[in-house]
This record gives C-alpha cells, sequence and structure tokens, in this order.
C-alpha cells in the first residue's frame, strides 16, 4: 500500500500539538499520476543475419571465468545469434519487464541502422527482402538509418521503407513500374514472394533519417523522429540519425539527391519541436559510435574509457535527450555518461549481428513526461542472444528463404586450393579478425578476376584493376567454392566498369589509401590490385606524399603522371566512394558485368585458385617526402583529436554511477533511489532473467531520509516531530 507523504503543513500541525504552534489548515495531497515505465530494446549492424551466424562471429565472450579476469584462459564464451534466437531474447526480455508491472505499449523493440546490406547470400539475392520479412515480424518498431541503408542508393531505401510511404521525400511504392527512371520487374529487380506467397510489401517500421536532407525540399529525406504513446497519456519519441561520414563510406552516385548534416546538428534541431508538441521523454538511435577502451573492454556492459565520434556527439546533444543507442562501430558498450547539463545519459550499442540486445529500464515521470534520470529506475543490460529456444515462426520464415536462395547458390563454381582471406588483425582475445588497413591475398585475387573480365576492346583493353577492402564482406575457404561462396564477398551488386586516368591520378588513388590522419576519411584503406602493379609507401608522411611516384610501377615499368590508362574498378569505386575522390577525374566509362559474375567467371576458368601474394604496395622509409600529389581534397593538418571520456557501466544504475538524486520537498534531502511504493526506504534487488544479474541492485543509492531540517526547527522549539518522508519508487517495481 502506498504511503502518504506527509507535507510541511501537516508536519506544522502535528508539532503545534505539541509545542503550542498556532495550527495551519492543511488540505488532503492529491494523488499524484503514476509513472510509467518504459523498455527499450534495441539491436543495431544486424546485417542481415536471419539465419545462425557460425565460426567467430557465433561467438561471444560472457563470463571471466573462476578467476573474474577478462583475457584470460578459463573465460566462458556463448553461442549467439540467429534471427530466430533474437526473436526469443527479444520475447523473454519483454515478459519480464511485463512481469514486473510494465505494459506492452511501453516496451519497443528499436534499430539503430545496418540492420540491411553487407549480408549472406540468403538475403542479398533477394535484395534483403528476407530480412525486412523477418524484422517485421520480430515487430521491430522504428530504425534509424544506417550507412548500408544506403548501399543501393535512396530510391531502393524509399522502395523498401514502406511505413514511411507518402511522408518527407518518400513516394516510392514497395513494388514500383518504375525505380530511379528505368523498369522495375518484380521477382527480378525486388519484390520477391515472401513466406506467405504475398508479394513484398516492405517495412512495416518507419526508418529516420533526421540528418539527411533532400535537397528539393531541405527537409529530412524520410521523417525525423517517431513517437510512440507509452501510457498513462504519455508520450516518448526517438529520433534517428546517420553518421555524417555516410558520403564517403557509400556510393555517392546513389545519394545525389540527400545531404548528410552534422549528427547533433539534426538531433537539436527536432528537441524543440518535439518539446512544444508536450514531449519531454526523448532518445536518440544513432548509426555512429565508438569504442569502451577501458579496463572493462571485454566485458559486452563494460565502459570504463569511450573513446569515438560518439563521444564527441554526445558532448554537443541537448540534454532534454534522455538516452542514446548508437551503431556502426560493432562495439559492445553499456555507458553512463554525463549529458553537457551533467546528468546521467545512457548510451549503449550492442555489437553487431544480432549477438546482444540492449535492454534498456527508464521511468517517465507521471506529472512532467520527462524521463527521470536521477531518482528512478534508469540503466541498461547488454543481454546475449543465445539460443537455447529459436523461435519457431522467425525459423520458418528463414527456412523458407534458405530453401529459395539453395538452388542458385549451390552450385559449385570451382575449387580454392587454400583460405583467400582478407587483411588479418587480432581482437583483444587474440583471435583473427578482418581488417581493412592491410593489403590482401582476397583483394588482390578480386581485382585481377575484374580486370581479365574485361580485359577486351569492348571496355578499351583496361591493364590495371582496383578493389576496395570495405566490398569484400568474408573470406574464401579452400575447398569447393559456390556460387553462393562468392555472393557472400561481393554482396552489393556493383557493376564491375572501365575508366581512363593519368599516371597522376593514379598516385592520387593510392595516396588516399592513407588518409589516418591529415585526410578527410581519417582511415586507412588499402586496395587490392591487380597482378604486375607495385608501389612503396611511407605512412609517416604527411597525407599526400606517402607515396612515392617514381615506385609506381605497372609490370616493372614506371607509371607516367602525364599519361593515360584504362583501369577497372567496381562502380561504387568509379563514383569515389569510400573517399576514394581520385576516380572521379576518371573518363571514357564503360560500365560491365556485376561484380559476382567476375568472381564466377575467374573461378570457372582457373580453377584450383590458389591464394595469390599480398605484396604489391611495400612499406618503406623515405629520406625525403616526395612532392604531394594533386587534387586531392581533404586537409593535409593534423585531424583533431577523437573525443574520450571516462564513464561507468550502465548496468550499475544511476547511483552506481556517482550520479545523486536531489531531494524533493518534504523528503529530507535523501539520495540515491526510492524504495519500492510502499517500502519506503528499501533498495529493491532485480529478478534472475530480467536482464540484470541475480542479486544485482536494480536501483541503487541511499534510502529516502527524513525531513531533517524541520525535525532541526521542531527541536529547537521544544518540540519532538516524527515526519515519514516518501518519494515515489520511479519505475517498475522490483518482486
Amino acid at each position: 500500500m502506498r504511503r502518504t507523504r506527509l507535507t510541511l503543513a501537516a508536519a506544522l500541525v502535528a508539532s503545534a500539538a505539541l509545542v503550542g504552534l498556532p495550527t495551519m489548515a492543511s488540505a488532503a495531497p492529491a494523488t499524484p499520476p503514476p509513472d510509467i515505465p518504459v523498455q527499450l530494446l534495441g539491436m543495431n549492424d544486424f546485417h542481415g543475419r536471419i539465419s545462425d551466424t557460425t565460426g567467430s562471429d557465433s561467438q561471444l565472450l560472457t563470463d571471466p571465468g573462476p578467476d573474474g579476469a577478462y583475457g584470460t584462459a578459463d573465460d566462458v564464451t556463448t553461442t549467439v545469434g540467429g534471427s530466430a534466437s533474437v526473436a526469443t531474447t527479444v520475447q523473454s526480455a519483454r515478459a519480464a519487464f511485463l512481469a514486473q508491472g510494465g505494459t506492452q505499449e511501453a516496451s519497443l523493440f528499436v534499430g539503430a541502422g545496418d540492420l540491411i546490406s553487407a549480408s549472406p547470400f540468403d538475403s542479398s539475392v533477394f535484395r534483403d527482402e528476407p530480412t525486412i520479412e523477418v524484422l517485421n515480424a520480430m515487430g521491430l518498431d522504428v530504425s534509424s538509418v544506417g550507412n548500408h541503408e544506403f548501399d543501393r542508393g535512396t530510391e531502393e531505401l524509399r522502395r523498401i521503407s514502406a511505413a514511411t510511404d507518402d511522408q518527407y521525400s518518400d513516394d516510392v511504392e514497395a513494388c514500383p513500374a518504375t525505380l530511379g527512371g528505368e523498369p522495375f520487374q518484380a521477382g527480378v529487380d525486388g519484390c520477391f514472394p515472401d513466406s506467405t506467397g504475398a508479394d513484398f510489401h516492405g517495412t512495416d517500421y518507419p526508418y529516420l533519417a533526421a540528418n539527411v536532407i533532400d535537397t528539393a525540399s531541405g527537409q529530412p529525406m524520410l521523417p525525423p523522429y517517431e513517437v510512440f504513446d507509452v501510457g498513462g497519456g504519455k508520450k516518448m519519441a526517438l529520433i534517428g540519425v546517420v553518421t555524417k561520414t555516410t558520403p564517403t563510406i557509400v556510393s555517392p552516385a546513389g545519394i545525389t539527391d540527400v545531404e548528410f548534416i552534422d549528427e547533433a546538428e539534426a538531433v537539436n534541431r527536432w528537441v524543440p519541436v518535439l518539446q512544444a508538441q508536450g514531449i519531454e521523454a526523448i532518445g536518440v538511435l544513432i548509426h555512429e559510435g565508438g569504442e569502451n577502451e577501458g579496463g572493462d573492454s571485454l566485458d559486452v556492459n563494460g565502459c570504463d574509457q569511450l573513446t569515438g565520434p560518439i563521444v564527441d556527439i554526445n558532448a554537443d546533444v541537448s540534454p532534454a535527450v534522455d538516452l542514446i543507442i548508437s551503431g556502426h562501430s560493432h562495439q559492445a558498450y553499456n555507458c553512463m555518461v554525463a549529458d553537457p547539463d551533467g546528468n546521467p545519459r545512457l548510451l549503449t550499442q550492442a555489437g553487431f549481428y544480432g549477438r546482444l540486445i540492449s535492454d534498456i529500464r527508464l521511468v517517465v515521470d507521471g506529472t512532467t513526461g520527462d524521463v527521470d534520470r536521477l531518482c528512478g529506475i534508469y540503466q541498461a543490460t547488454n543481454v546475449p542472444v543465445t539460443r537455447n529456444a529459436p523461435d519457431p515462426d522467425i525459423a520458418a520464415i528463414v527456412g523458407y528463404w534458405q530453401e529459395a536462395s539453395a538452388d542458385a547458390g549451390d552450385v559449385v563454381e570451382g575449387t580454392a586450393t587454400a583460405d583467400i582471406r582478407r587483411a588479418q588483425g587480432t581482437d583483444a582475445n587474440g583471435n583473427p579478425v578482418a581488417v581493412r588497413d592491410g593489403e590482401s591475398s582476397l583483394g588482390n585475387l578480386v581485382a585481377q578476376a575484374q580486370l581479365e573480365a574485361l580485359q577486351s576492346p569492348t571496355y578499351g583493353d583496361p591493364v590495371i584493376a582496383f578493389m576496395n577492402p570495405g566490398g569484400l564482406r568474408t573470406d574464401i575457404a579452400a575447398g569447393d567454392v559456390t556460387y553462393a561462396d562468392l555472393f557472400a564477398v561481393q554482396p552489393f551488386g556493383n557493376t564491375v566498369n572501365a575508366i581512363t586516368l593519368t599516371g597522376a591520378d593514379i598516385r592520387g588513388i593510392l595516396e588516399q589509401q592513407f588518409q589516418n590522419p591529415g585526410g578527410p576519411r581519417a582511415s586507412n584503406l588499402r586496395l587490392g590490385t591487380s597482378e604486375g602493379f607495385a608501389y612503396s609507401f611511407d605512412v609517416a608522411q604527411p597525407y599526400g606524399q606517402r607515396v612515392d611516384p617514381t615506385t609506381i610501377t605497372l609490370n616493372g615499368t614506371v607509371i607516367d603522371p602525364t599519361a593515360t590508362y584504362r583501369v577497372v574498378a567496381n562502380s561504387f569505386l568509379i563514383a569515389g566512394g569510400d573517399s576514394f575522390t581520385a576516380f572521379t577525374n576518371g573518363t571514357d566509362p564503360t560500365t560491365g558485368p556485376v561484380d559476382v559474375d567476375t568472381a564466377v567467371a575467374y573461378f570457372e576458368d582457373n580453377s584450383p585458385v590458389a591464394p595469390p601474394a599480398a605484396d604489391h604496395g611495400t612499406p618503406d622509409t623515405f629520406a625525403t617526402a616526395p612532392a604531394p600529389a594533386q587534387g586531392l581534397g581533404g586537409s593535409t593538418t593534423e585531424p583533431e583529436p577523437v573525443g574520450t571520456v571516462d564513464a561507468t557501466s550502465g548496468a550499475l544504475g544511476v547511483a552506481g554511477a556517482g550520479f545523486t538524486c536531489p531531494a524533493e520537498p518534504g523528503d529530507g534531502g535523501g539520495n540515491g533511489t526510492p524504495g519500492t511504493p510502499g517500502t519506503p526506504g528499501t533498495q529493491p534487488v532485480a529478478n534472475p532473467g530480467n536482464g540484470i544479474g541475480t542479486g544485482q541492485l536494480a536501483n541503487t543509492g541511499a534510502a529516502t531520509g527524513q525531513l531533517t531540517a524541520l525535525g532541526v526547527g521542531l527541536l529547537l522549539a521544544g518540540g519532538v516531530a516524527t515526519v515519514a518522508g516518501y518519494r515515489r519508487g520511479r519505475g517498475v517495481t522490483q518482486r
């Protein structure tokens, strides 16, 4: 039973009976409206992993083992991932929330972008319509766009985003007659029959794009936010934004009708619009992120030290924003950081490929409609997507698409004598991971395959080919190589094109590999190159002077800066993707076949295929820096340092992160979290299975105090009064 707060007036009446103070009239306090518990279940960078993941993608470090230290031999890993298990994890977390007093309408399943594209064969071959059917079936409520949602261009994004049809610039249906001015053939270009036999109808959830501005209207290309009724007459809004670097990592040809503005600027534009509608509970879904570089970096719920672009974005986003769910960097972190006013703000990311779900719990104040970030339940837990009980309905949908893709995918196109890999690095556990800042056998192989496919007078008899590392999405294993294997390497459906470049342009392309520090991309991306091509580089030199032009050779002959060369690359690079803008200097373009078809032809003609050497670029130490390359764009000055902030785990709650609950009138100045309703001063412990560790405080901090100041005054007057202060429990009562 809820205990009534003893007001100051009532306390004075009580004291008057003891010390003879004059009485004061007191009206019974009005019952405040109930607070609304809210749950956000976040996922990011799913990349169409509808089937169970395999290999290292399926293994997640979940426990430090008996020694309590991550990074040692007794660490515990768990098999995770797969959309059917994502569905079960979401359902289980939601059931726990409902059992603790939450409501269905206040539990939201949300995305932070890159849900599609860079996908495995069983989704990508059908233009990711299988993933969208799965996400619809799982009940995804909303997502921000990610950079990969733009891989097939803005018109394709408008096509798939059915929930936004006729909003802002979305005037494209799921099965249009034309797309981008070209005829659209259902069942070939998209609009495939789904698992029920119905034609594709697009997303049931809206994609949000507050910082993607349609240049024709000056407004966002898709809705900037979505508003949800969470019960009790209260609303919560989520604003969606994507990394402003998207133009440097997608094909420029597909985004000519939009502009990407600063993420925080876009968020801050819409906060007052929402507040004018009476909405104070505001969150952000952002496809941009960072990395936990602290001592607990191996803990999926750790956050000792957060670094990366998200740190600066958090510092610039309005303090009215109550939480930030992030993505893009494929990291798992669970942070409690300070907003610009110094108040706590949750900032989370759930890794990648559906390996984790962020279970975020908060409370909307029944009176103000704002999130109570200081005195209420306000915490998050990254929950592993275990495979204990896959959802049978989702599994059936996945099975349909697996079968549909099997016929084409199972055809053996050739063999590999050994694994043909992307460039390799290691993760924090010493496990091999693909990286993009090294030359790779796979990149060189793909470049050679594309060159050979276009070596004819039709394409101008090209002599050099390049391949971007981000376009290589998996490795080729030794043994039989199927169509599905080759498709998985290059799942974007780019065409392979030829252009004419000068030798100076080719040097510019090589320089644009090494943009960290000093370049507009601020990262190093090593290109794959075809046989007979070589060069030397020194990354210690300034940007634009890291490749010695006298070492750039083709079949042993130095490239002439003034001569012209016929060059092959995929349509993404030809358009200047990944900030390789020197490609856009090309002339006489010719469009060739789809990239996967060139790989198929190469394996058919050359099997068994051995991994080529990854030695076309040679690191060196130059005695003097070469003259700067021309026409690179960007800046040769050192970039601003990336933001870093000390933080704490969002699983600890507000008090555990060092924030203090301020006093409310009449409660005596108690700090931390209030007790559960009817039990003032208690500190509830989480139930097992709700995404919070057994025995962990679900809401930490000191119990509510008494009216200390009033008590001192009464004692000075010679009276004694007992005043029972009480604060409403902000959130679901933990049982």
